[in-house]
C-alpha cells in the first residue's frame, strides 16, 4: 500500500515506484486523498484511475472542507489535516482491503514524507513498513540536523534583521556527515524564522525523523549522484536504498510506447491546449516568447 502527500511532488514520484513495484509482480493499492481523487478524474477522466490487474486506486478523506481550501494557510491546513485526521480512514481502508474476497491483504505500508501517521497505523496492525523519501538525500540528511540545529544555536533566528544582514549567507555549517560545507540560506526556507515553535521548523524535524524509524527507508537518488551522504545515512540506518532516476528505471526493458505510458504521472490541474497558431496570437499579444517547456507541453495536447 503507496500512500504519498496530497501534493503533485510526493503523488508522481511514489506513483512511479508503485509501478515499478508493480511490473515486478507485487499487488499494489495507491491511496490519494478524496479530494486529489476527483481532481485527476476532472482532468484526466475516470480511466486514469482505474487501475489495472493488480494495481488498484483508492481514497481517504484528508479531513479538510471546501471552505478549508480556499484559506491563506492552506498549506498548513492540509499538513495538520493529514497528520492527525487521516489514521483513522487508512486504518478503516486496511481493514476494508484485508476482508475483500479476491484482493491480497495488504502486506507492507509505504507512505512518502510528511505521511508518517501511516506508519503508526500500520504498526499497530503488524504490517511491516517503508517510506519513501521524494527529495535527495542531502535533503534528508539536513532534515535530520534540524534539532541539533536548534541545539547548537543556528535556529531559530534571534530577530528578522538576521534575514538580511548577512548571517544566512556568512554562516557555514561544516559538521553534517557526508556532506560538504553548506551556507545556513541554502537550507529550506522554514529555517527562516525566529518562532522556536514555527510549525515548518516542528512539522518537518518530526516528520523526517518519524520516516527514520520505518523498516527500510527509499530514496529517490543514485549513488553516484550521492556517495558521500549516502554513506553517511547508511551508517545510522543501514536499511537505505535508492531508486533513482525513477524515468530511466521505468524505461528500461520497455517499448517506446509502454514507457511513454508507463512514465507519465496523474495531474491535478486542468491543462491548457492551444495551437501552434494560438501560440503565436499569445505571443504577440503577451510580447513574451512560449518557453521551451510551455510549447513541448502544447505539442502532447
Amino acid at each position: 500500500m503507496v500512500v504519498p502527500y496530497p501534493g503533485a511532488g510526493n503523488i508522481n514520484p511514489a506513483l512511479q515506484v508503485a509501478k515499478l513495484l508493480h511490473r515486478h509482480g507485487v499487488y499494489v493499492t495507491f491511496v490519494n486523498t478524496e479530494h486529489n481523487h476527483r481532481r485527476v478524474q476532472a482532468t484526466e477522466g475516470a480511466g486514469a484511475v482505474r487501475g489495472r490487474e493488480g494495481f488498484r486506486f483508492e481514497a481517504i478523506p484528508d479531513g479538510l472542507s471546501e471552505a478549508d481550501r480556499g484559506k491563506q494557510d492552506y498549506g498548513r491546513g492540509l499538513a495538520v489535516s493529514t497528520s492527525t485526521r487521516c489514521a483513522a480512514p487508512l486504518r478503516d481502508l486496511i481493514a476494508l482491503l484485508n476482508a475483500t474476497p479476491g484482493v491480497p491483504p495488504v502486506t507492507c505500508v509505504l507512505p512518502t514524507m510528511l505521511m508518517s501517521f501511516a506508519l503508526g497505523v500500520a504498526r499497530e496492525l503488524g504490517i511491516p513498513t517503508m517510506a519513501f523519501w521524494t527529495g535527495s538525500a542531502a535533503a534528508l540528511m539536513t532534515h535530520m540536523r534540524l534539532r541539533e540545529l536548534e541545539e547548537r544555536g543556528y535556529v531559530p533566528l534571534k530577530d528578522e534583521s538576521y534575514l538580511t544582514n548577512g548571517y544566512l549567507e556568512k554562516t557555514v555549517i561544516d559538521w553534517i556527515p557526508g556532506m560538504p560545507p553548506i551556507r545556513l540560506g541554502d537550507f529550506s526556507s522554514f529555517l527562516r524564522t525566529t518562532d522556536p515553535n514555527d510549525f515548518g521548523l516542528r512539522f518537518n524535524e518530526s516528520e523526517a525523523n518519524k520516516c527514520a524509524k520505518a523498516g527500510a527507508l527509499i530514496l529517490n537518488t543514485f549513488d553516484g549522484l550521492e556517495a558521500d551522504v549516502l554513506a553517511a545515512l547508511r551508517a545510522e540506518y543501514p536499511r537505505i536504498y535508492t531508486v533513482g532516476p525513477l524515468g530511466s528505471l521505468l524505461r528500461q526493458n520497455l517499448d517506446s510506447a509502454a514507457a511513454a505510458a508507463d512514465s507519465t504521472g496523474l495531474s491535478l490541474w486542468k491543462q491548457e491546449c492551444r495551437t501552434p497558431s494560438a501560440w503565436r496570437g499569445w505571443t504577440r499579444r503577451s510580447g513574451s516568447a512560449p518557453s521551451s517547456t510551455s510549447t513541448s507541453a502544447a505539442t502532447r495536447c
